[in-house]
């Protein structure tokens, strides 16, 4: 509730000037009562000792006990009242307001009288913007209802909802199925069980396939795909729980321990600008490395320490099957020393991260890189890099990847982004694929975003095949690149 300047002046001012009268009211009557008590000692000394009655205001005379009484009552009704208004908070209100803005980026609230930005010169361009404005609220209510809703969420679920739609079309396949479909839909609940604690559960259920259900690429041109539909072949939409884990915070934030069926790609080789199907790339190499092979979600733990300075380290374990068994026999195990950078290139801030893993279960090991830079404020790069030794069946022998990111591309589009990279795989055959992939994500509200996307597949070559007389076999013939165009929806309450 916004509370008037004006008012709260005005209001101050009587209660000074109230004050004031009071304070010069109390000395008038110190003084009066000092000169009444001489006048009465004179009295008993000339009378002999008998001390005279005191005199009653007449009726229809306000007595000066009386008025100050009421003075009295006065203030304290208007601090009462003041009291209440004075304890302000601020509060931030988001409005729409125009600006005028040159091509050097140069923003101001009016327009000049020639049109012309007063650094630069050049012309200016009236643009509507959005912008936070703060005013007071009063902190007595405010602080009612955060304790109530403090109080409300130590004991009530919190309840979330992710849903992702992705439609993708095959221009030059020569496959007979062209056209993919694809959703998901996850269903979040968080809860504090104690302090510094977070209990966390994901239940998801995803239906359609990708493009990979018939090209079947390295590179995964649909990574929210990847994790298989679970719907049965009766065509009803399954349920699965994708995490459910528990999250302990101590060391004062520096430590945090997750145990629980977890998703390692939450906690390493992370990065700003590529690292959710979701919202960015949609390519499953740009979200994690490929040489990361995580195994599918199942029991395990996670560590991570910050040192408050910049730098952290984390240590990861889980079962390798998602079985409930043996937990620790022959488990995947990835550790990781991050370290982020307020001002490093071009004065802009950045993270860098270095890890290894290990898989017991396919016994292969494998170490990689992931860097995201700013370079300017709008714009952000990304790179990865991974190897692996002793490769398992399926497993690629290297990757690498890089792309930028661009926010706001227009002017009248400040919450948009525009976003391209590059990735090369060598797969175990010995093959390599190259892809490329653009996107252009559209902020619709804060709980929606629409993307236009698109790909580029380069695919890997199987070796040739050669007959018993030395003659190679003929390949199957294929396109010497497929490419996509697709359709992004996302929604988050």
């Amino acid at each position: 509730m916004a509370v008037e300047v004006e008012q709260i002046e005005r209001l101050r001012g009587e209660l000074e000037l109230l004050k004031s009268e009071q304070q010069s009211l109390s000395q008038k009557m110190e003084h009066n009562q000092s000169s009444v008590e001489r006048l009465e000692q004179e009295v008993v000394r000339l009378s002999g000792g008998s001390k005279p009655p005191q005199a009653k205001p007449t009726l229809g005379e306000p007595s000066t006990v009386s008025k100050k009484e009421r003075l009295e009552k006065r203030v304290e009704s208007l601090e009462d009242m003041t009291g209440k208004m004075f304890l302000l908070e601020p509060v931030e209100e988001i409005k729409k307001v125009s600006e005028w803005v040159c091509p050097e980026g140069h923003i101001y609230d009016h327009a000049s009288l020639d049109g012309r930005c007063h650094l630069c010169g050049k012309p200016q361009e009236e643009r509507v913007a959005y912008r936070k404005f703060k005013y007071a609220r009063k902190e007595s209510i405010s602080d009612r209802i955060e304790a109530m809703m403090e109080e409300g969420f130590k004991k009530k679920v919190a309840v979330g909802l992710s849903a992702t739609g992705v439609f993708q079309q095959l221009v030059n396949s020569r496959k007979k199925d062209t056209s993919f479909a694809e959703g998901s839909l996850d269903l979040l609940f968080f809860h504090r069980p104690m302090i510094n604690s977070t209990l966390f559960v994901d239940l998801e259920a995803i239906g359609g396939r990708g493009p990979d259900f018939v090209v079947g690429s390295a590179s995964g041109l649909n990574d929210d795909a990847s994790r298989g539909s679970t719907q049965d072949s009766d065509g009803v939409d399954r349920v699965s729980v994708r995490e459910a884990w528990l999250q302990s915070i101590f060391m004062k934030d520096r430590l945090r321990l997750v145990g629980g069926k977890i998703d390692l790609t939450n906690y390493f080789d992370m990065n700003v600008v590529a690292n959710d199907e979701t919202t960015q790339f949609l390519t499953s190499a740009f979200v994690n490395n490929p040489v990361l092979s995580p195994p599918v979600n199942g029991p395990g733990l996670v560590g991570h320490f910050d040192t408050k300075k910049g730098y952290g380290f984390g240590l990861g374990l889980q079962n390798a099957r998602n079985s409930g068994t043996a937990v620790f026999d022959r488990p995947y195990t990835i550790g990781e020393a991050d370290y982020h950078a307020p001002k490093f290139l071009f004065g802009q801030g950045g993270n860098y991260r270095l890890w290894g893993r290990y898989n017991g279960d396919t016994r292969s090991r494998a170490v990689g890189l992931s860097l995201d830079q700013q370079f300017t404020p709008r714009l952000t790069g990304f790179a990865r890099y991974g190897t692996t030794g002793n490769t398992a069946v399926d497993e690629p022998k290297w990757a690498w990847s890089l792309g930028l990111e661009l926010s706001s591309p227009f002017s009248s589009r400040r919450y948009d982004r525009i976003a391209t990279a590059f990735s090369q795989i060598k797969t175990f055959n010995r093959t390599k694929e190259d892809l490329v992939e653009a996107y252009y994500n559209f902020f619709l509200t804060d709980h929606m975003n629409l993307s236009l996307n698109s790909q580029v597949l380069f695919p890997a070559r199987p070796e040739l095949r050669m007959s018993e007389d030395g003659s190679p076999l003929p390949r199957e013939r294929e396109n010497d690149f497929l490419t996509t165009f697709g359709l992004r929806l996302q929604m988050d309450f």
